[in-house]
């Protein structure tokens, strides 16, 4: 998805209103966020790993199902153009944000047989789709209405095509929100290194999630499904955050690395924000060697002069380098002054408390937001510890929020299957791979540490701004 900016002529944002209004009553919500995710867990609602029989039998599909040696499968002995449907239960209708993972495989033989898998509403509007033949992973958002009684090709899913390994199994991540109606999805590989198939966010017309239906187009090919597991979000934002301006300052963990989407775009993507992002690869807080368009400071200095409603950022991780490399610069102490003549420059500390001050200058009526970096593994650690409380109390006095990556998850690539499953170095197919130095979270990084800590804290900001302001 392109990053949005928004002109200098546009509307006033959403929530800029609402915070500058109740800007004298926020002052206690613009401290640390020091609540753990364990506050707002996820509800389940379904998880099965099909090792016995279902109740109802079959995982609720009336034919062309059975279950077996720990999995369900389906498109079983089924004719050309024909279905079977399971209908969720009625109250998970209701339910307005879901997260759907589960894992797939197919036996399609040839590329003239297509079998596939079809979530729609009760009307028979689209939400998302997979399908395949004997060499191409399809995959769509977007399609014609079907009441699902047969699945001839007038009524197929506007299908995104991709080649694949039939012989693989494959993960399937849905992020699902009826309110802005939209999904988040991800397809990967089910494998020690996964690979990417599809990743992306989209616009749908399912305004529920009612129906789950097993599509046999055409030819024959049964499709085995495990570990089908669908929860509402403890750190679902309920619509919000839309169309609420947001600006990402910092380095390439914002930035995206070698891939043009970092969590702020994911963030962004599923929440309906208006994001410009200044973050460059590379950057540091300090006066570190380099371009000066690698500070964070001159990002903020060259960046729009209309506010946005928050401002999100990070920084650090490439000053936990040259601490111990460049002769003279130290992580130095939070000035007990907030005149900026008082800051030491020269040190981590100072350096960051420019940045913020800079940022509250330039933009008074913004919200400020903290990303800490998860636990790194390939960076010393007493250097994080140290770099991790000046920021933190940096932040505390200049009443900027946090986002407590590092904290609030348990992702730490010191841990080995850490950094092999959730950090890359290099692209694979147009995507993050895995295996990285333990700095660069992939998507499944993003997606399963990054994106719910900081849509929680921007959620529980911009609610209680417009709470404070009515």
């Amino acid at each position: 998805m392109p990053t949005a900016k928004r002109s200098a002529d546009s509307p006033p944002r959403k929530l800029l209103g609402l915070f500058a209004a109740g800007a004298l009553l926020l002052t206690a919500l613009f401290i640390p966020h020091t609540a753990t995710a364990a506050e707002t867990p996820d509800t389940v609602l379904i998880d099965e790993s099909f090792d016995a029989q279902t109740d109802p039998a079959n995982f609720g599909f009336p034919t062309g199902a059975s279950i077996g040696d720990g999995v369900l499968k389906v498109t079983e002995n089924m004719r050309n153009y024909t279905t079977s449907v399971n209908r969720f239960d009625s109250s998970i209708k209701s339910e307005k944000t879901l997260d759907l993972r589960f894992d797939w495989k197919t036996s399609i033989a040839s590329d003239g047989m297509k079998t596939g898998l079809e979530f729609r509403d009760d009307n028979g509007r689209l939400v998302f789709a997979i399908a395949a033949t004997g060499s191409e992973l399809r995959y769509a958002v977007t399609g014609p209405d079907s009441d699902s009684t047969s699945s001839p090709d007038s009524l197929n899913p506007t299908w995104i095509k991709t080649g694949f390994d039939r012989s693989k199994w494959y993960t399937v991540d849905l992020h699902l929100d009826f309110t802005l109606g939209r999904v988040q999805y991800s397809i990967a590989t089910k494998e020690d290194a996964p690979q990417v198939m599809a990743s992306g966010t989209g616009d749908i017309t399912g305004e529920h999630l009612a129906k789950f239906v097993a599509c046999n187009y055409y030819g024959t090919g049964v499709q085995s499904i495990d570990n089908f597991r669908l929860v509402r979000p403890g750190s679902a934002a309920d619509g919000v955050l839309d169309g609420a301006s947001v600006y990402a300052f910092g380095d390439s963990i914002v930035y995206g690395h070698r891939y043009p989407r970092g969590f702020m775009d994911f963030v962004a993507e599923r929440e309906g924000m208006e994001l410009t992002k200044y973050a460059v690869n590379g950057a540091t807080v300090g006066p570190v060697s380099g371009p000066p368009e690698g500070k964070i400071l001159t990002q903020i200095q060259s960046a729009s002069p209309q506010a946005p409603d928050f401002v999100v950022f990070d920084g650090g991780t490439n000053d936990a380098i040259p601490l111990h490399e460049q002769d003279g610069y130290e992580i130095g102490a939070v000035s007990g002054s907030h005149d900026p003549g008082h800051f030491d420059t020269g040190t981590f500390a100072g350096s960051l408390e420019a940045t913020i001050h800079a940022m509250k200058q330039k933009w008074p009526t913004a919200q400020l937001v903290y990303v800490p970096a998860h636990k790194l593994g390939s960076r010393d650690w007493d250097t994080q510890l140290a770099l991790r409380a000046v920021a933190l109390e940096a932040a505390e006095k200049w009443d900027v929020a946090v986002a407590d990556v590092f904290a609030d998850t348990t992702l730490d690539t010191r841990i080995e299957d850490h950094r092999v499953a959730y950090t890359f170095d290099n692209l694979v197919n147009g995507y993050p791979g895995t295996g990285g130095s333990g700095t660069h979270p992939n998507i499944a990084g993003i997606t399963e540490f990054y994106v719910p800590v900081l849509t929680a804290r921007l959620a529980d900001l911009a609610g209680a701004a417009t709470r404070r302001a009515q």
